[in-house]
């Protein structure tokens, strides 16, 4: 019997998939790009197999489609795939903020607001801020909603979609700066957090999210 607890050791196949999906996510890697498994296997200094695996893995999960003569390409970021996306993501949020809106510390809600305060300060204050930053707090409002429900299902689905979830928020900010409407957003989910309300919770998570919906598509559309 083992003892302990028990950590899978990352392969090969694993290091290529998570060096090509954080290029993909990024934007490092652009749709259409193709990706040969000579020209990777040489980059990460490993055989063609387990880059073949990983990219096999990249196609089943979406970020890549195998296209016969040419080879395996990133798949565009289209509406139809954020469409669904976003279906799914609304429905996962609503689920879950119902177990976790009583298990959200008063803390955690504290530090968040006085983190989204400041960047409306500083927009106010012509300060430049780095996508990046803007990005990781827009992810930990939500993670903070997924990662204190009770249900482990929806933190499992939801852990499958969030790398396609980043890929689009990542575009988001690139083509265009919704800082402040966002961050307002934020801040109106985590009063009525505060205040224990799930009624308004939910109804402005669903706003927020059909409405950072409407502008990626709107953006989408220009391109």
């Amino acid at each position: 019997m083992v003892k302990g607890n028990y950590v899978k050791k990352q392969t090969l196949s694993d290091k290529a998939y998570f060096y090509l999906r954080d290029l993909i996510v990024s934007g490092d890697v652009k749709g259409g790009e193709l990706l040969t498994e000579k020209k990777i296997g040489e980059k990460l200094n490993m055989s063609r197999t387990p880059v073949k695996r990983a990219l096999t893995r990249l196609e089943q999960e979406g970020y890549l489609k195998s296209v016969d003569g040419v080879g395996n390409i990133v798949r565009e970021l289209s509406v139809k795939d954020l469409a669904d996306i976003y279906e799914l993501r609304i429905a996962l949020e609503k689920i879950a903020i119902k177990s976790s809106i009583n298990n959200i510390s008063d803390m955690e809600i504290s530090k968040l607001e006085n983190d989204l305060k400041d960047i409306l300060e500083k927009k106010q204050n012509l300060e430049s801020i780095s996508s990046e930053y803007l990005i990781r707090k827009d992810e930990e409002i939500h993670m903070l909603i997924l990662e204190n429900s009770t249900n482990d299902y929806i933190k499992g689905i939801y852990s499958n979609i969030k790398s396609q979830i980043d890929r689009y928020q990542q575009e988001a900010y690139t083509l265009t700066d919704t800082t402040v409407e966002s961050t307002e957003f934020h801040l109106e989910i985590l009063d009525a957090i505060k205040r224990r309300n799930l009624e308004e919770t939910t109804k402005i998570l669903e706003e927020h999210l059909k409405w950072s919906y409407e502008v990626l598509v709107k953006e989408f559309i220009k391109l």
